[in-house]
């Protein structure tokens, strides 16, 4: 069992270290590599091709029972695409980005797990869509 936790709060931790890399890039202002740099990132560190998760209905089942997210992992992983969607000029792109998110959060509702920064990324996706 110890060995399962383990496995999932590393999970947590590729994605806060894939988060900051996206947050010095913002910084710089490269906003086009982002995306790529996060889709390289996902494929490597946790096996998960973004493009084709964010295609399918089922994004929330596929994170917890393919790839083990807990609720923790999940909102990073939707905080993570949030910083996606800021960078992106493509709608489509942000479209699929902002339904992950949405998917996530009512899935984290769910458990009672409503934060203000929840609260915060879907009133910023309200006003980007």
């Amino acid at each position: 069992m110890d060995y399962i936790l383990r496995e999932i709060g590393k999970i947590g931790q590729m994605i806060e270290a894939i988060m900051i890399k996206v947050g010095l890039l913002k910084k710089s202002g490269d906003s086009e590599s982002i995306y790529q740099l996060t889709k390289v990132e996902l494929l490597e560190k946790v096996n998960l091709d973004i493009d084709i998760l964010l295609d399918r209905d089922n994004l929330v089942d596929i994170l917890t029972q393919e790839y083990g997210f807990d609720n923790n992992s999940l909102e990073k992983f939707a905080e993570l695409l949030f910083d996606l969607v800021e960078t992106s000029e493509d709608r489509v792109e942000k479209g699929r980005l902002a339904a992950g998110i949405t998917a996530i959060f009512g899935h984290l509702e769910k458990f009672g797990t409503y934060s203000l920064k929840t609260h915060y990324i879907l009133k910023e996706l309200e006003k980007r869509m």
